[in-house]
């Protein structure tokens, strides 16, 4: 039976990983207790980075073998019906917050037509309540300008009040020029409760959050919000040079990794080489930017309790994929570490028949691609066979099948995080810039085309840091894995065009 007058409330942030950087405290109570009434997919991984990639995976359906959007404004091919074509099929029409990252297909628009340019355009299939995406976020920038911030373009609203105290004491401690009532994260929060608050029952939107993603600066009060010196430090080994060793690949990252391009305009040399004041204060960041986003879905769930519409909405939460944050001497999102790609999974469904599993915590290994297969089973629909995920619905109720899955996969190009040097001295080129990761809970297994593997024995090196691939003792298992990533690419050839029915 379909579902149809019940809300849909898809909520994504970005660069948001698993974990809280070992602090004692939690900095998100409003997820935490969303978390009591819902189940949490604690073993959830993303397919692909960096951000437009995962988001073409998430909102496809699709692992990148099939949709192709490989790097950051790579065209998504207008061919794939994506989550917002799915939800209007069931009679929704689904309204967009924030940003999908989305480059269009060109071959849809005529010459001259800017939707047909590499800039970031809505998800098809989405109404626009507002779009902010992260290079041109035009209306809150209106916003701050109506509200006396004084700036020059988009490039310098992020520049810190030197005029007031750095609660940190490192980087990223001075406070935005803006007031938290009015950034980013809080007038996007501010337009969907605006036009939640006009809407009959059977909405549904999609809150697509910039942050915690760069620039790491936050507004006051949450700049002093985080204790630096309550947070662990990052993972890694003793110095970089020992961590390094693990791959040529990682060697050049840590080699190549400029602090002030990629972290904070205030840092100066290598990513390996900021010292424990400043990651610390950076870290801190990065938390309270989380709190704030959490802060700000406490209004919008109260909103929601308000207005009676909390007991007949389905709320998720997760992320497109996570952070290194300084662990393995890396940041951002560009190696086969789980800090990349694992992030949280929150799902609440409402209804009688879900309130039995409130509050469970599932360890089975998910992925991003299950997204709309969860939603359309939710709504009674039929799930395309050529999607890559599956619908984890029966989690929802408490099941837990069989037959599920053992592993989970994902990938990155990273043509653009290596330099032509690096290529040469190791016989690449272009089309061999790719490492494929197959991951279960015991092994993990980084392919490299025309590079040596990645093996990692998860039960005894949790923290990732020995590649056992060139080990004898493990010659066996990484070949076993070596197949397992074969027959995954097999499995999941594009399978979009179903066969012709049977003669009958």
């Amino acid at each position: 039976m379909s579902i149809r007058k019940k809300n849909i409330l898809l909520i994504y942030a970005d660069q948001w990983r698993h974990d809280q950087f070992g602090s004692k405290r939690s900095y998100t109570p409003n997820l935490d207790a969303l978390a009591r009434e819902a189940v949490s997919f604690r073993q959830h991984f993303t397919q692909v980075l960096p951000c437009a990639p995962s988001r073409a995976s998430l909102f496809t359906g699709l692992y990148a073998q099939t949709h192709r959007v490989l790097k950051n404004r790579t065209p998504l091919n207008a061919r794939h019906k994506t989550i917002a074509h799915y939800l209007r099929d069931s009679g929704y029409a689904p309204t967009l917050f924030g940003y999908t990252d989305t480059t269009l297909d060109p071959r849809e628009f005529s010459e001259g037509d800017p939707r047909r340019g590499p800039g970031y355009q809505p998800l098809p299939g989405f109404e626009v309540g507002c779009h902010q995406p992260d290079n041109n976020p035009h209306e809150w920038l209106a916003h701050l300008r109506a509200e006396g911030v004084e700036y020059t373009d988009h490039s310098d609203v992020y520049d810190p009040d030197r005029t007031r105290a750095n609660a940190t004491g490192g980087a990223a401690g001075y406070p935005a020029k803006y007031r938290a009532e009015d950034s980013d994260t809080a007038y996007l929060t501010d337009r969907l409760m605006s036009w939640q608050r006009e809407q009959a029952e059977g909405w549904c939107a999609a809150l697509c959050y910039l942050r915690p993603h760069n620039p790491t600066i936050a507004p006051e009060p949450y700049n002093s919000l985080v204790n630096p010196a309550d947070l662990a430090p990052p993972i890694r080994a003793e110095d970089a040079a020992e961590e390094a060793a693990a791959h040529p690949y990682l060697a050049h990252q840590i080699a190549q990794g400029d602090a002030g391009a990629s972290v904070h305009q205030d840092l100066a040399g290598r990513i390996a080489e900021v010292d424990e004041q400043d990651w610390r204060s950076i870290r801190a960041i990065h938390l309270a930017l989380m709190a704030e986003i959490d802060a700000n879905l406490g209004r919008l769930f109260d909103q929601l309790k308000q207005t009676g519409q909390w007991e007949d909405t389905l709320i998720l939460f997760s992320s497109d994929h996570g952070e290194m944050m300084f662990d393995h001497y890396l940041c951002q999102q560009a190696s086969w570490h789980d800090q990349c790609t694992h992030v949280p999974l929150i799902i609440r469904a409402p209804g009688a028949q879900f309130r039995a599993s409130a509050g469970h915590a599932v360890e089975a290994l998910s992925e991003a691609v299950d997204t709309i297969p969860t939603l359309l089973d939710w709504l009674g629909c039929e799930v395309p066979g050529h999607l890559d995920g599956r619908s984890l619905l029966p989690f929802l109720k408490g099941e837990s099948p069989a037959d599920w899955r053992d592993h989970v996969v994902w990938e990155f190009t990273y043509r653009n995080a290596v330099t032509s040097e690096y290529l040469s001295a190791h016989g690449l080129d272009d089309d061999d810039c790719v490492m494929t990761v197959i991951r279960d809970k015991r092994f993990k297994h980084a392919f490299f085309p025309g590079s040596d593997p990645v093996l990692i024995d998860l039960e005894s090196d949790q923290h990732e840091l020995r590649n056992i691939a060139s080990d004898p003792e493990y010659a066996a298992v990484e070949r076993r894995y070596l197949a397992r990533q074969m027959r995954n690419r097999i499995r999941h050839s594009d399978r979009i065009l179903p066969p012709p029915p049977a003669p009958k």
